[in-house]
């Protein structure tokens, strides 16, 4: 395994180490993730998505729970070998969800192939439905859902899927791709500063969605990759998330730890806009050893 590989597969710090390493970020991420529940809206007539990301090889048809979609956000497999593919795409095809959209991550590298793309296209008759930087929309009881997947990720080692990391946003970017009018994203790995690890995920990724979030924020955006930053993240598009994310850019600082406060205090709680982030890791833990239950949400 990589340096890097380690990195994005190693498990969540503990609260102690978190707030030893930098208190003053600690801090503003429980101010932030505390302003996240408080975006919480009861449903009335949802559609419950099934999330699941970062497989690797492990079939978990057993844990998955009925729904109306089910998503699948890359790293379907350990090596990206057909044989490894083929297994994970039969207990997909196996399961009940009418609605099974599928993207691949930086380990499933046969479906770079142009042989690999001809293959995965041929499982749309069987029910699954692959994106590879495109969108597709679907029905569900007279709603309709435009679904964009993309299996890229910012370049670390030979995987599969990547393409040059850039930490300027002003410039065009290879997430221009994703239409203004989506509704469910689907990346293989995070926004900057969501569901990251505090760090490791992509900011031209979190500037495209910010462009979104001025318009047509997504409902629902499911990603993995950083196994260790798997969980459920409300956001909020307005100043406190600005804050955040800057703080996360700059690795803190008490100054913008309380700028963060006097936002979520007198600004910051509920602007009726939100998207919800789902990181969907189903393997973590010391050397992945640990098998999550997939994520439900009702959009």
């Amino acid at each position: 395994m990589s340096g890097f590989d380690a990195i994005i597969n190693r498990k969540a710090p503990s609260p102690w180490e978190l707030f030893k390493t930098n208190p003053s970020l600690y801090i503003a991420s429980k101010l932030y993730n505390g302003l996240n529940q408080q975006l919480l809206r009861p449903l009335s007539s949802p559609v419950r998505t099934i999330c699941i990301s970062d497989t690797h090889n492990t079939d978990i048809s057993a844990l998955i729970p009925p729904g109306d979609i089910l998503i699948h956000a890359g790293d379907l497999t350990h090596s990206g070998t057909p044989s490894e593919l083929q297994v994970t795409f039969d207990w997909l095809v196996s399961l009940p969800h009418e609605h099974k959209i599928v993207i691949a991550g930086n380990h499933d590298t046969y479906l770079q192939t142009a042989e690999g793309r001809s293959w995965v296209h041929t499982w749309r008759d069987r029910g699954i439905i692959y994106l590879e930087d495109e969108a597709h929309t679907i029905q569900v009881r007279g709603r309709a859902f435009k679904i964009f997947g993309s299996p890229f990720t910012p370049q670390h080692g030979n995987g599969a899927f990547q393409y040059p990391r850039t930490g300027v946003t002003g410039t065009p970017s290879r997430w221009s791709v994703i239409p203004n009018d989506t509704d469910i994203l689907i990346t293989h790995g995070p926004p900057h500063g969501h569901l990251d690890l505090v760090g490791l995920g992509c900011r031209a990724l979190l500037a495209r969605i910010w462009e979104l979030g001025r318009t047509h924020p997504p409902v629902l955006h499911v990603f993995g990759h950083i196994h260790g930053g798997r969980g459920i993240e409300n956001m909020p598009w307005n100043s406190a998330q600005s804050i955040w994310e800057d703080m996360v850019l700059k690795k803190g600082g008490w100054f913008q730890t309380m700028h963060l406060l006097w936002a979520i205090l007198w600004g910051g709680r509920d602007n009726g806009i939100r998207t919800v982030a789902v990181n969907a890791s189903v393997v973590g833990g010391p050397r992945d050893r640990d098998i999550r239950p997939p994520v439900v949400i009702d959009i």
